[in-house]
């Protein structure tokens, strides 16, 4: 698996690039996959994404399910499953890595700013945490994230932007973690937007870190986003690390809202 797509290796700084330079010169983001926005009653958001991840001799591909419910128009339910195929000085494991259930409750909303806390358990579906590399460290967590989300318009171009601030407790050997996360969605021409993205994360006990490529790292993320139905959206993006461990990774996603 290793060097599974070589030629691809570039394609994170040019996302990167493309989403930094249209940002820049340019001005119907989809506002409701912001972070402080919540999912209309009985609206369903589906989203199936497909990441790679490099770093030195560790590889990880993901395809990872995820999906939001509008339990009402303030309240929504969240569960995030991955799956992962990994491999490290030429050993590999594959299998569930830890899923995430939890929800998000608006506090307030005007015309267009939004702001909610959510709430997110972390549980280990019963990988072996010993294994090498694991899937992960076998060990209970849970989140609390604070996002804030307003849209805009950019001359006749809609966008929005969110910046949330979390922090992850692990109930066992493994560090809490501070999170920092914002993004910039810009609408360019129908049906294209594009977005920027930093992810940062700060492990609190530098002994206890589970992964040290993914650890006190800063992710560059963009995204090229296009709308090929009405609540259907593809996304290319890659990302670089600007801080922490020399890394990148490309991602492929499909976003996809229905009422059931």
């Amino acid at each position: 698996m290793k060097k599974l797509l070589p030629t691809l290796t570039k394609l994170p700084q040019v996302l990167v690039s493309i989403s930094l330079g249209g940002l820049l010169v340019c001005g119907n983001a989809m506002r409701a996959i912001a972070g402080g926005f919540t999912q209309p009653q009985g609206e369903v958001f589906t989203s199936v994404t497909f990441r790679t991840f490099e770093s030195g001799d560790f590889e990880k591909l993901e395809l990872q399910g995820y999906i939001e419910y509008g339990l009402s128009d303030d309240t929504t339910l969240i569960l995030k499953v991955p799956f992962q195929w990994l491999e490290q000085a030429g050993r590999t494991n594959q299998g569930v890595a830890d899923l995430e259930v939890g929800g998000r409750w608006r506090y307030y909303q005007d015309d267009n700013l939004a702001a909610s806390i959510q709430g997110i358990l972390i549980l280990p579906p019963g990988y072996d945490a010993k294994a090498s590399p694991a899937l992960g460290s076998g060990v209970v967590g849970a989140e609390v994230r604070l996002p804030v989300s307003q849209s805009y318009k950019l001359g006749k171009h809609n966008g929005y932007w969110t910046v949330e601030a979390a922090y992850r407790d692990y109930f066992g050997s493994q560090s809490d973690e501070l999170r920092v996360f914002a993004e910039v969605s810009q609408d360019i021409a129908k049906p294209v937007a594009l977005a920027v993205q930093l992810d940062f994360i700060h492990p609190l006990q530098d002994e206890l870190v589970f992964r040290p490529e993914e650890a006190d790292t800063t992710k560059l993320i963009g995204q090229v986003r296009w709308k090929v139905l009405d609540k259907t959206t593809l996304i290319f993006g890659g990302f670089s690390n600007v801080t922490g461990a020399d890394a990148s990774g490309i991602e492929v996603q499909l976003w996809h809202s229905f009422s059931p």
